[in-house]
């Protein structure tokens, strides 16, 4: 009942702000969307005043997918200058939902601006570009399944067929900085269940900031890449079932990325940029990279120390058009959709909330094929899983502090 009254009021705003806009001229959004995020960021301010909010963006117009990112970027960065911080979910004193709609004449968006039981609403017209006006469809959709929730920080997580007695069945291997874990029992939606816990042991101590990834074998163990060392599962015995034993060592060799090698800078955060086997030309250093082998062709996609993306197809690396909302993190997906190989990547920004996209690389551009999907945190961290038909994808939510891993999909569209 109390969701009905506020959905009257809100629609009961709209029709008097509606009578007001028809006499207002639209923003022109000619040099991006600045302007028309702007005056909505300064409307949602003057009825918030300054304090905490949480902030969603649901796209009903015409506006390419790749274009919501910088949308959002826009209002956040003049919402933190009226003295707005952004948070997630019930952390925040007011929930803001932006809708981005349009009709034969011109876009409008409208934010639902609740603080408690109040519900205000603020509204812009925004002319949109003849250009834009024909509704684009998305190739692929975005789906994702909760692996597990913690406290203690995850950098990987990833499911593994360990036991001998059913092949079948698959355990959790969750990796963290100081300790490998093996869940068992809910890879058909029951809770998974912890089995065994192997503490990592290094001689070296790890960087502050800490990244690791798991590598899972054709027999079904995994190794687990750290900065300077390296963990290798072994069965105990041939007829032991799932338990296992985790040896740790001191090591610089090289991470498993894709095909090839990357060394690992391990003072640091990032990838040095020599890789095995070595091509034509060696990479930049790189925090992550995305290998795409598809139908058509193969490239790998390099998010470099920098902030630059560039994208490497055998004939040299050049930049990648599409990028400059990305976060740091991308990973390729193999699917049946199309080009038959999508590139995942995390959008930047100082939002509590990040949101991932999936993307065709097509030459040197970068084309979104999905809506976005929205996280609840910040990623921290995203990889292909063993076969590459999803990727592993951790964030990091505030208050109370959480690390969440999902394993990321792609499902075509129809």
């Amino acid at each position: 009942m109390k969701n009905w009254f506020l959905r009257a009021r809100v629609f009961a705003g709209l029709a008097c702000v509606g009578m007001l806009l028809a006499w207002t001229p639209a923003l022109r959004a000619a040099d991006g969307w600045e302007a028309p995020a702007t005056e909505l960021a300064r409307q949602i301010a003057a009825l918030t005043g300054p304090g905490t909010m949480s902030l969603s963006i649901r796209n009903n117009s015409s506006i390419p997918v790749a274009e919501i990112p910088a949308i959002r970027r826009s209002l956040l960065d003049e919402l933190t200058t009226l003295g707005i911080a952004m948070r997630s979910g019930t952390d925040a004193a007011t929930i803001v939902r932006v809708t981005l709609s349009q009709n034969a004449r011109q876009g409008l968006w409208v934010a639902e601006v609740q603080q408690g039981s109040e519900v205000h609403v603020a509204m812009v017209s925004v002319a949109i570009a003849a250009q834009a006006t024909k509704p684009q469809g998305t190739l692929v959709r975005l789906r994702k399944t909760l692996f597990l929730s913690q406290s203690e920080p995850i950098l990987d997580a990833q499911l593994a067929a360990l036991s001998i007695d059913a092949p079948s069945a698959r355990s959790l291997v969750v990796l963290s900085p100081e300790r490998v874990t093996i869940y068992s029992g809910g890879e058909n939606g029951g809770a998974w269940v912890k089995d065994q816990s192997f503490e990592v042991a290094h001689a070296r101590p790890f960087p502050r900031d800490v990244r690791g990834r798991l590598e899972l074998d054709a027999g079904g163990m995994f190794k687990a890449y750290l900065p300077g060392a390296v963990c290798s599962a072994s069965r105990t015995a041939p007829a032991a079932g799932t338990s296992v034993s985790v040896d740790c060592a001191d090591s610089d060799d090289p991470w498993p990325m894709g095909s090839r090698r990357a060394f690992y800078n391990s003072s640091r955060n990032y990838f040095t940029g020599v890789m095995m086997p070595s091509a034509t030309t060696d990479a930049h250093p790189f925090y992550s990279a995305a290998e795409l082998i598809g139908k058509r062709a193969a490239a790998t996609v390099f998010s470099e120390v920098g902030g630059q993306f560039r994208v490497s197809d055998g004939s040299g690396a050049k930049a990648l058009a599409g990028s400059s909302d990305w976060g740091s993190d991308v990973a390729g997906v193999r699917s049946d959709c199309d080009a038959g190989a999508q590139l995942l990547a995390s959008t930047s920004g100082d939002a509590m909330q990040d949101s991932l996209l999936a993307y065709e690389v097509e030459g040197h551009d970068a084309v979104a094929v999905s809506p976005p999907l929205p996280l609840d945190g910040q990623v921290e961290a995203m990889w292909p899983t063993g076969g590459s038909s999803a990727a592993t994808v951790v964030i990091k939510r505030e208050q109370p502090l959480r690390y969440e891993a999902y394993s990321v999909s792609l499902v075509c569209n129809q």
